[in-house]
């Protein structure tokens, strides 16, 4: 069994959210993912929503993984329905969004877009 923690809010490859409950439905269903509280001795991965928070790095310290929940969802959830949206829980699913990042990935920007 894998143990993951998860911190922070969770967005998925299309920038839609997903509260935690729907994660902990989709991570039963494999069979394989088991999800904590807390890191502890145990845990396998850290799945958080950014990677420079002071939980993130002490995980990375002790020798646990540090994945987003994009890469967790693509390796570990692939083919499992993760359902997006619901009521969000205020204490683990509420997204700031001034501490998101633009994806500038896809599509051509021209200088005006950039002003």
């Amino acid at each position: 069994m894998l143990q993951v923690v998860f911190t922070g809010p969770a967005i998925d490859g299309e920038g839609y959210s997903i509260t935690r409950a729907n994660l902990e439905k989709a991570c039963s269903s494999t069979g394989t993912v088991t999800m904590q509280n807390r890191v502890d001795s145990v845990t396998d991965l850290l799945v958080a929503s950014r990677m420079d928070t002071v939980k993130a790095m002490k995980a990375a310290a002790r020798g646990v993984t540090v994945l987003t929940y994009l890469e967790f969802i693509s390796r570990y959830l692939k083919g499992v329905n993760v359902v997006r949206g619901g009521i969000p829980n205020r204490y683990t699913d509420v997204i700031d969004q001034n501490l998101l990042v633009p994806d500038f990935t896809e599509g051509v920007f021209s200088q005006a877009d950039m002003l």
